[in-house]
């Protein structure tokens, strides 16, 4: 019986690895054609010169790496043929989720949670890991890798107490990786921001006094701008812009001037115009709530919550504090909790929001309750089968949009949308608040 559940387990994970490319193949119309468009143009320019790739094409709005990682491959395929390319395109995106499902099973075993193979390969079944990146058409799925290669690292490093030559190789990959989630694509700053975040606690930390604090620091920021400055020198821009970063972020991030476009943030239950600017002053009935706007008080509500997630982390850190420097399991589950409501808040919060922009919450938050189902009363089952509802609705809404079926103006659905994510940021936030106080968690990972 034993055996059986084990091939059980391995075949599950098996199927979501070959699902996407499954996906692919038998449906090859079903992805976001316009995206695929705009990357089939930016292969052109790439192709002509890399260097003057934000000169010569005015739509190429990403990071130096993740229009390398878009255009770039794109260009090496026979992007004139539009069905091979396409299909190749996004074959070469599945690849990447294939990764990222072993890169959950790694995680989750080092977790110490019971039956990993199976549960990296339901949390890679789940539409919403897989339906916005190699069916879509979407390069996310790196960011996703970068940030699971992240959490990798960090777990890697924890597991025991490492010797001064491997805490300064952590801090300098730390920031490497940091550096390349910057280049490739904005949808990941939110992530980056909680991640850097997490690796100054960590610098802290590990810090025995300010000449160590200092060392880290500098090796982590090192690490972290030398690729954005060794990728700005090679490139040619638009006067007066010095950097590349600089310039896609001011000429290509202006989706917050509007409520949203098909994401579902708070705002959208406070207006009839979801297609709307976002610095019309907020409405109550016939009260005029001016000078807010939901532009300003989406970015006053989510530094208010980045702060109120980040004193719970280190209280979180501090109750379940060990004799050795580095984290133990439960911390690590925490500092899994925290990026992902991160996630979640920015998304229920900023006005701008898109439907693929709840990408990077969903496996972090199962993984996180999946560590803590048998040792918490908060993370329990009820939070779990919760939220794979969740999981399970976001990918089915992703699948709505691919097939026509959803519209940026279907308001009932988009606020019915934002009603479910409200509530349940709002249990999870407070299952961590209760389980944060109750009984810590100090096993090892070892």
């Amino acid at each position: 019986m034993k055996n059986l559940i084990s091939r059980i387990q391995w075949l599950i994970l098996i199927l979501a690895i070959l699902l996407p490319f499954a996906v692919i193949r038998i449906f090859p119309k079903f992805h976001h054609s316009y995206d695929l468009r705009v990357f089939r143009t930016w292969a052109e320019a790439w192709q002509t010169d890399w260097r003057d790739i934000y000169i010569n094409c005015e739509t190429c709005n990403y990071p130096f790496v993740g229009t390398l990682l878009s255009g770039g491959v794109m260009s090496t395929i026979d992007y004139k043929n539009v069905a091979r390319v396409i299909n190749r395109f996004r074959y070469y995106l599945a690849v990447i989720d294939a990764v990222n499902v072993l890169a959950l099973w790694f995680i989750l075993n080092r977790l110490q949670v019971r039956n990993a193979p199976l549960w990296a390969g339901v949390l890679g079944l789940l539409p919403s890991s897989w339906v916005s990146s190699s069916v879509w058409g979407q390069i996310d799925g790196i960011g996703q890798l970068l940030i699971l290669l992240f959490f990798i690292l960090f777990i890697w490093f924890n597991a025991k107490s490492r010797t001064g030559w491997q805490v300064y190789l952590y801090f300098l990959l730390a920031g490497l990786l940091l550096s390349l989630m910057l280049l490739t694509k904005q949808l990941i700053y939110f992530s980056l921001g909680a991640l850097g975040l997490i690796v100054f606690v960590n610098i802290v930390y590990l810090s025995k006094n300010g000449r160590t604090f200092l060392a880290y620091t500098f090796m982590s920021a090192f690490t972290f701008l030398l690729p954005i400055l060794l990728v700005d020198a090679s490139l040619q821009l638009k006067p007066p812009y010095f950097s590349h970063i600089q310039y896609i972020l001011a000429t290509g991030s202006q989706h917050g001037d509007q409520i949203a476009s098909l994401g579902f943030n708070i705002w959208t239950l406070f207006t009839k115009d979801l297609l709307g600017t976002s610095h019309t002053p907020l409405q109550i009935g016939p009260i005029s709530l001016a000078p807010l706007t939901p532009f300003s008080t989406g970015y006053i509500l989510f530094a208010i919550l980045v702060i109120s997630l980040l004193i719970i982390f280190v209280l979180d850190l501090r109750r379940q504090n060990t004799e050795t420097k580095t984290f133990n399991r439960g911390q690590i589950i925490s500092a899994l909790i925290f990026f992902s409501l991160i996630n979640l808040a920015f998304n229920l919060t900023l006005t701008g929001t898109h439907e693929r922009y709840l990408y990077h919450f969903y496996p972090f938050m199962l993984m996180a309750c999946l560590g803590l189902l048998s040792s918490s009363r908060y993370f329990n089952r009820t939070l779990l089968i919760v939220t794979f509802s969740g999981a399970l609705f976001y990918g089915a809404y992703l699948f709505a949009y691919l097939s026509g079926t959803i519209r940026p103006t279907d308001q009932t659905v988009i606020q019915s949308a934002a009603v479910i994510h409200l509530c349940l940021f709002i249990y999870l936030f407070y299952s961590w608040i209760r389980n944060s106080n109750s009984q810590s968690i100090n096993s090892s990972l070892s």
